[in-house]
């Protein structure tokens, strides 16, 4: 005869064990089925920290006798996926353009810009640029991406940044590096990267419809920051925070001996994005704009632009460009007039960008000739053709 366990008589930890034990059993299965289907649909490649941690690297050495340095998987979510030798070769001349997604946007337009000054080089001299362009990316990031290229022996970095100081805030809190740790040890788990992939894909699900409303680039996040209202003295913060990050960058690189050309920042003053409470400030940019009063209409788009909660470059972002290149003696180019040249009534948005910040392919030609011209003139290139 079956002798019946009096539970009541077993030891606590014994009663609470074999309570635990069905879902355990349960965990077990789902984590075992979760690995299964990571063989037929491989998890998300996951960024930690998402380069705000300082261990964060946009390049990896694939080692072995021949070794060369190739993008990270897990970068390629928001740089280029490309590869170049190390150490240097020799009589190589190379490049890095530092800078958010117009520079990643630019890859195209990159290759062709490295043959021209191949062949304009009398001695053969090999060049090769190599776009470190972040999409989503802001100062406080390409610090980090700054500190890492300058050991790849660089021969000039151009620099290109202004457009995301007021996104970094959110994607800082999203990542919480002060976490990663935890965050890695968690997703060693075949079931708890199953749900973080689910939850990301609902999410990106939300953010291209609300974007496809605001006609906001993919890889942009402007939601985030539209639900924070950004007091005078945030705002003078995050223009502080940029002044710091891109003056250590320009620091660093005259402390390195390599020279920088950095860009004046063109941005959309035709139909710049403001709050979506910003009523009357746009509907006053509007009607001077139909009014064909160009000239006015811009000045007050950027008196409104520079004030305001924004996600793109504005003068006060221009102005610290400007007053850092004077201040460590960089070269400017000054994209900004370039467009603005190039525009039918001289409002940089009318025709060249194709939102609130980024450039179509012909607004793309003409920030490549403005940094071509100075790149000859620093390479001791011939310079290009009027």
């Amino acid at each position: 005869m079956k002798k019946e366990v009096d539970i009541s008589k077993l030891p606590r930890a014994k009663v609470f064990a074999y309570s635990l034990l069905p879902a355990i059993l349960l965990l077990c299965v789902l984590e075992g089925g979760a690995r299964l289907l990571e063989t037929v649909r491989p998890p998300l490649p996951a960024d930690y920290g998402m380069g705000f941690n300082d261990g964060s690297r946009v390049f990896m050495s694939t080692g072995g006798p021949n070794p060369s340095l190739v993008t990270r998987p897990q970068k390629e979510i928001s740089f280029v996926s490309q590869s170049f030798a190390t150490p240097k070769p020799a009589n190589t001349y190379r490049i890095f353009f530092l800078g958010e997604s117009n520079v990643y946007n630019l890859q195209s337009h990159l290759p062709d810009l490295a043959k021209r000054l191949t062949g304009a080089s009398a001695a053969g001299r090999r060049c090769e640029i190599i776009n470190v362009g972040g999409q989503a990316y802001g100062s406080s990031r390409l610090l980090r991406v700054a500190q890492e290229i300058i050991e790849y022996e660089p021969d000039l970095i151009l620099v290109y940044i202004g457009h995301n100081e007021f996104e970094e805030i959110d994607y800082e809190a999203l990542a919480a590096p002060q976490r990663l740790a935890v965050q890695q040890q968690v997703y060693r788990s075949a079931l708890m990267r199953l749900v973080r992939d689910t939850v990301v894909k609902v999410e990106i699900g939300g953010m291209r419809y609300w974007m496809s409303r605001f006609r906001h680039p993919p890889e942009v996040a402007a939601w985030l920051a539209f639900e924070h209202e950004f007091s005078p003295a945030e705002l003078d913060e995050r223009m502080a925070g940029y002044r710091k990050n891109m003056a250590e960058i320009l620091a660093l690189c005259r402390d390195r001996g390599v020279p920088v050309i950095m860009g004046v920042m063109a941005t959309n003053l035709r139909s710049p994005i403001l709050r979506p409470n910003s009523t009357d400030g746009r509907e006053k940019i509007e009607t001077m704009y139909r009014a064909n009063d160009f000239q006015n209409a811009m000045a007050f788009a950027r008196r409104v632009l520079a004030s305001s909660t924004r996600h793109q470059a504005s003068d006060a972002e221009n102005a610290i460009i400007r007053q850092l290149a004077k201040e460590y003696g960089v070269v400017l180019v000054d994209i900004e007039a370039a467009i603005a040249k190039a525009e039918p009534h001289g409002v940089p948005g009318e025709t060249l960008l194709y939102d609130r910040c980024h450039l179509n392919d012909a607004g793309k030609s003409i920030l490549i000739r403005e940094y071509e011209t100075e790149i000859r003139r620093l390479a001791g290139l011939p310079a290009l053709a009027p």
